[in-house]
């Protein structure tokens, strides 16, 4: 009787020792948690905000229905700029092209009082940026002092800005970093730097990476080397070398000393993922595929002294590619999916920011059809539905 005492106790332990080494999202109701802790920002030009407007009034009313003051966190917004945007005349460019100093001017206005925090990602623009090519590192750094020399409330804004450095410095395309090659690796690594040694925080948020994973570009998260910080390995991907980067080049930012700095914040795009689901694809068809860019990526921060930093989605939505194409229940299905794989793989990711909510097409990823009626995506984002079912169905595809 006593040793069967015993083995009952030792199989007890045995399983509250499994039960803490799962996953945080072994049950449903942290997947929920998790998916209502879910900040939910937004991209896109000026025209957006009155429809973000209409989101967060909806999502605070799902919250307070469920016993919480307000939706967790700010309201967020997005905005992509040409990295030497503080250094054009106030009022220049064509106010109608996205990153140029008065597009910037025009959007801000429209931002304040729709918008607590403006997310402010940098790259190459076409016929904006005053150079060809990727400037240096110093010249970056020197252009991101001039913009933070400025003070922007001319423009009536009084809210915050949050950065990541160089948009997709792993694709090289115009949608991208804005020219036709990635980013090498050791420069996008010090265009985090450059701009994390004067944006400390609290006061100030820098996300890291800013990856896209569209087509193949997830494959690029998988980590190769055991230990970045040390050496490279003969087939280091994107991820290893960037991390490796940022270590060992982030004393002569006066950001720690030898290797020991490590980002606060890392970012990434999950286009992928979506578009995977959207199109039947087997890299991510369940949210508990660890081939899915979400689960890949989590897995090459989580070793060591990575495992720390939050985690943004800083640009995804439903149906990037051509193919793709959803109507209105298959992008809810994806919003749904969206939600609930993000809760499910870690609790690290706190934003996701959906893009262009309204188009004047009602394009297939926006919230709202072109006659400016919200689509069942809308009110699956709003309330953090991670269990959708389209009417008269048990499930989503």
């Amino acid at each position: 009787m006593k040793k069967h005492s015993h083995n009952l106790i030792a199989c007890f332990i045995a399983f509250l020792v499994l039960t803490a080494l799962l996953p945080s999202v072994a049950s449903g109701q942290t997947i929920s948690q998790n998916a209502q802790n879910l900040n939910i920002g937004f991209n896109g030009p000026n025209r957006q905000l009155s429809y973000t407007t209409a989101f967060y009034a909806a999502t605070n009313a799902y919250y307070r229905s469920i016993g919480s003051a307000s939706m967790p966190g700010n309201r967020h917004c997005h905005a992509y700029l040409s990295w030497d945007i503080a250094e054009h005349p106030v009022g220049s460019g064509n106010i109608n092209r996205e990153g140029t100093r008065a597009w910037l001017e025009d959007w801000l206005k429209y931002a304040e009082g729709r918008c607590d925090e403006a997310l402010l990602t940098f790259k190459y623009i076409d016929g904006v940026s005053k150079s060809k090519g990727f400037p240096t590192a110093a010249d970056f750094e020197a252009a991101f002092e001039r913009f933070q020399s400025i003070s922007w409330a001319y423009t009536g804004w009084t809210g915050t800005f949050a950065f990541t450095a160089w948009n997709e410095p792993n694709n090289g395309a115009r949608s991208g970093d804005g020219l036709s090659m990635p980013v090498d690796a050791k420069l996008a690594a010090d265009y985090y730097l450059a701009i994390r040694k004067h944006c400390a925080p609290p006061s100030c948020s820098v996300a890291a990476g800013d990856f896209g994973s569209n087509g193949h570009l997830g494959d690029g998260f998988i980590q190769r080397c055991t230990r970045e910080d040390a050496a490279l390995c003969r087939n280091a991907s994107y991820l290893d070398q960037y991390k490796y980067y940022l270590a060992n080049d982030a004393a002569a930012y006066g950001l720690g000393s030898g290797t020991s700095f490590r980002p606060e914040i890392f970012a990434y795009h999950g286009w992928d993922d979506m578009n995977d689901y959207i199109n039947g694809n087997p890299n991510c068809g369940s949210v508990k595929d660890h081939n899915c860019t979400t689960w890949v990526l989590l897995k090459s921060l989580s070793n060591d002294s990575w495992a720390g930093s939050t985690i943004w989605d800083t640009e995804v939505g439903a149906g990037q590619n051509p193919q793709s194409n959803p109507d209105a229940i298959t992008q809810a299905c994806a919003a749904s999916f969206l939600l609930r794989l993000t809760a499910t793989a870690s609790a690290r990711i706190t934003r996701i920011y959906y893009t262009r909510p309204y188009e004047n097409d009602g394009e297939h990823w926006s919230l709202f059809t072109a006659a400016g009626e919200q689509k069942p995506a809308f009110t699956v984002l709003a309330d953090r539905d991670t269990s959708y079912a389209p009417p008269g169905r048990k499930k989503c595809p």
